[in-house]
């Protein structure tokens, strides 16, 4: 048995080949079984498998490859080569499509398949099992179940004709069924298929796991190309099934009817095939049904519309006359010489064996109503909700119906979109009135834009004049600073100079104390020779003293010595009064020195001062002189850059 998820998805999307074209939405015949969503900004459509029945067509009619479908040949090959044993049971189709199918034949017993049988020899059972319930059930109307697509829709889309489904099994199972329980085979069985929908049939609970692959003959190439096998290279070989009557004639369309009418005469049989027609008539059918009309004995029904000779599963490129041709090739190698009526007669002969050898119960077939949730409808506010979305705001634009979307009315493109099948994206006439949305919104935000490129424009033409008058006002700063640069600069050259001027001062104020400590010293010579004239004055009044006392006493003889003692006494007193004035005047020199000492230190004190603070000027000064220069660079170049930007 499969895992789940490889039942679940017989057919799946080639995600990177699907361009979103909805082509496969359009050709579905079941809504609601393809879902449309965005990767990476592109669309793409996936298979719904729950909705899904296997029908084929999208694989068909994508032009882009972008859906395949899997089936169990590289598993049935697998098992093979690991030594299990495998019967083949072979599709009448087979013959239509490989032209050498004995050669087939050849090539599967080579590869170790025990047995293979032809189904048609199943068709036959088929056939019988269909008349004897017709016959003994007093059934009123049939539909015929041979194709597994068909009885996949009744089950998921149609329940209420479930009770109209052949009770029967298909050609497929009729074949299985015989082999294991009127030959005792026990061991696995494979289908050679032109079906894809055989898988749903296969793993079906009511057909109990009596098949266990489905090989198609499409993948059967395509194993062999890839494997390099030429079936040239293998014998004919022929099948190991007792023989068929009419069964052969089954995988055409109206193959059922054939039969039937063959055995039975005039029975109403209505014939249809393809998935434009088949589904259409089985809604027609169940009107029919609840109106209580009458309906056709039997409906010979199949999804394809050239039958399983051109399956979903089948070799694509076999020309529909050549199908007709290499049935008619068969049927003349059947009849030999015989007529059509005695293939007739062998059908009732093979039918009368049936009858002694067959029960009719083994060949039964259940049926079941899928595990489906059923789409939702939507009401009339949801309807009209999603019309919104969509800007359908009138009863034309509801009703436009152009299918582009995938979906053959807007009014089901929105029941799609409310079950989250498919988006608004996905529909023209949104897209269109998007664009037209768009371009009036972009024409309001132009007209915006215009407005603010005006208002931007007027916004750049008072900018450049507020930048010319902001250059201008920066040029007349830079001037300034010039101005104050170059007024800094000779304020520097003249604090130089005053510098300069002022270390003179201090120069010739150092000179000044020297020459005031030569007065100085000269002062104290001159008190020296002063203090020694007073000692001479003071001997001299003494002598004086000395003289008038002698003279004194030598009377007349002394007058002269005594005019001498006068004058020596007169001397000695103008010798101290000169001293003393000389004192005096030492005292007042000696005090006019300290004065001059003192200014003179004061002088130095003060030059000292000055130089320091024309020393501190003259730093502060060359940093604002600095700062000047970059303040200057700093504007020169936000102009450059104010008026280049």
């Amino acid at each position: 048995m499969r895992d789940k998820a490889f039942r679940e998805e017989t057919i799946f999307i080639v995600e990177e080949k699907c361009l979103g074209c909805n082509k496969c939405v359009r050709n579905c015949p079941v809504f609601g079984a393809n879902i449309s969503y965005t990767i990476n900004g592109e669309t793409k459509v996936r298979v719904n498998p729950e909705l899904c029945i296997q029908c084929g067509k999208c694989i068909e009619i994508c032009d882009h490859k972008a859906r395949d479908y899997r089936d169990d040949t590289e598993r049935f090959f697998h098992d093979l080569e690991q030594g299990e044993r495998i019967a083949v049971l072979v599709a009448p189709a087979a013959r239509t499509n490989f032209p050498e199918y004995k050669r087939v034949i050849g090539y599967l017993k080579k590869a170790g398949v025990d047995l293979v049988y032809d189904v048609s020899f199943g068709a036959d059972i088929t056939v019988w099992a269909y008349l004897k319930v017709l016959a003994e059930t007093g059934a009123s109307s049939l539909i015929a179940q041979p194709c597994p697509v068909i009885v996949n829709y009744v089950e998921k889309h149609q329940p209420a004709l479930l009770d109209y489904l052949a009770p029967v099994h298909s050609p497929m199972m009729c074949t299985a069924i015989y082999l294991r329980k009127y030959n005792g085979y026990q061991d696995r069985l494979a289908f050679l298929s032109p079906c894809i929908g055989k898988n749903d049939e296969i793993n079906d609970a009511n057909t109990q796991n009596t098949v266990q692959y489905n090989v198609t003959f499409k993948k059967l190439i395509n194993y062999l190309t890839t494997k390099g096998i030429n079936l040239q290279e293998y014998p004919e070989d022929e099948f190991d099934d007792p023989g068929c009557g009419l069964g052969f004639v089954f995988p055409r369309p109206g193959g059922l009817r054939e039969n039937v009418q063959a055995l039975a005469g005039d029975v109403w049989i209505r014939q249809i095939e393809g998935q434009e027609a088949a589904y259409l008539y089985l809604q027609d059918y169940r009107r029919r049904l609840e109106r209580g009309k009458k309906l056709p004995t039997l409906v010979d029904i199949l999804n394809c519309p050239y039958g399983c000779n051109k399956g979903t599963g089948s070799i694509p490129d076999v020309d529909i006359d050549d199908i007709d041709l290499a049935l008619q090739a068969f049927s003349q190698e059947r009849a030999g010489n015989k007529s059509r009526q005695n293939l007739k007669h062998h059908s009732e002969k093979l039918f009368k064996n049936f009858d002694k050898q067959l029960r009719l119960t083994d060949f039964s077939r259940r049926y079941k109503q899928a595990d489906v949730r059923p789409l939702k409808e939507p009401t009339r506010e949801e309807y009209a909700a999603i019309f919104a979305r969509l800007h359908k705001n009138t009863p034309a634009s509801q009703n436009l119906n152009c299918a582009a979307c995938g979906y053959q009315t807007c009014r089901d493109m929105a029941k799609a979109i409310f079950n989250q099948l498919n988006r608004p994206e996905d529909c023209m006439d949104y897209n269109r009135k998007e664009v037209i949305r768009e371009n009036e919104n972009l024409e309001e935000k132009n007209q915006e834009i215009r407005r603010m490129l005006a208002e931007i424009t007027q916004l750049s033409t008072d900018h450049q004049k507020r930048a010319a008058e902001l250059t201008r006002r920066m040029q007349e700063i830079n001037i300034s600073m010039e101005e104050v640069y170059r007024g800094n600069e000779r304020a520097a050259q003249d604090i130089e100079k005053i510098g300069y001027d002022a270390g003179e001062v201090a120069t010739y104020a150092e000179k000044l104390r020297e020459l005031v400590a030569e007065i100085n010293d000269n002062v104290d010579r001159f008190t020296e020779a002063t203090a020694n004239i007073l000692g001479v004055a003071r001997q001299t009044r003494i002598l004086s003293l000395n003289a008038g006392i002698e003279a004194a006493r030598s009377g007349e003889h002394g007058r002269g010595f005594n005019v001498v003692a006068q004058e020596i006494k007169r001397l000695a007193e103008e010798s101290q009064k000169t001293a003393e004035e000389a004192l005096e005047n030492e005292e007042a020199i000696q005090a006019l020195v300290v004065k001059v000492y003192e200014i003179s230190n004061t002088i130095d004190q003060k030059m000292a001062a000055v130089n320091m603070a024309i020393k501190n000027i003259s730093a502060i000064i060359q940093t604002f002189t600095a700062q000047g220069q970059e303040m200057v660079a700093s504007t020169t170049k936000i102009v450059q850059e104010y008026t280049r930007n």
